[in-house]
């Protein structure tokens, strides 16, 4: 990591955490590089990363700001990690999961009609890793997540291919939420993801949309829970 990626961490770690408040101006730029100890080419690198993540809005002549809350992108793996690294936000985790619940089983559908050959053979390997890795948390997470990444790329939607990063984003922000180590649940999520991959290799879109629904709500049911015991304790 170079020094202008630890500051870009170190910055956005601070703003997304509420060492500021959103909406009031930033220190200025001397006092941020005198701060951080960093030039001032630097400092504006950082400026521009995290102004693209839309937590900071450089205003010409006035300027730097903390973007309101409400105007942070969370479907950047970076500020959804910085944020959720503070401590459970219900509110957020709530939204992350209904996103997903909207546009997985499109994706899905869409996988059923227009996957190929090669498709097939990436989703399958990703399912495959999943199996091979039951007992390794960590591996099987990231088989989990290349087997939809495998399925998103199989729509052959330039637009939505686009939103893969987002997509691995919503899933590892809600990982510690929805995962369990015990084998009935692993071999219960083995055996969903079997099923929406049949679907797709008999090309039964319909199949498919259904198969990923109730993997979603099966998903929102486990997260909502989890989130419930949190609050009470």
């Amino acid at each position: 990591m170079t020094k202008t990626d630890r500051l870009i961490e170190a910055f956005g770690k601070q703003i997304a955490q509420g060492d500021y408040v959103p909406g009031s101006a930033l220190p200025s730029e001397a006092e941020l590089c005198t701060r951080f100890e960093t030039s001032r080419n630097v400092l504006r690198e950082v400026v521009k990363v995290l102004s693209t993540k839309r937590l900071i809005d450089a205003q010409r002549h006035r300027g730097l700001f903390v973007m309101p809350r409400e105007q942070w992108n969370y479907l950047d793996a970076d500020v959804l990690e910085w944020v959720l690294e503070k401590g459970v936000n219900q509110d957020l985790i709530s939204s992350l999961i209904e996103v997903r619940s909207l546009i997985e089983p499109t994706i899905s559908r869409w996988a059923a009609e227009r996957a190929t050959a090669v498709d097939l053979v990436a989703i399958e390997a990703n399912l495959n890793a999943m199996i091979a890795s039951r007992g390794h948390p960590h591996a099987f997470h990231e088989a989990d997540i290349g087997f939809h990444n495998a399925i998103l790329l199989a729509t052959h939607n330039v637009v939505i291919q686009q939103l893969s990063d987002a997509i691995t984003a919503l899933q590892r922000a809600i990982f510690d939420y929805t995962f369990r180590t015990d084998e009935a649940h692993i071999a219960r999520t083995i055996q969903v993801h079997q099923e929406l991959f049949d679907a797709i290799r008999r090309k039964n879109a319909v199949a498919a949309e259904e198969a990923s629904r109730h993997m979603v709500l099966d998903t929102q049911d486990r997260a909502f829970a989890e989130l419930v015991k949190e609050e009470v304790s």
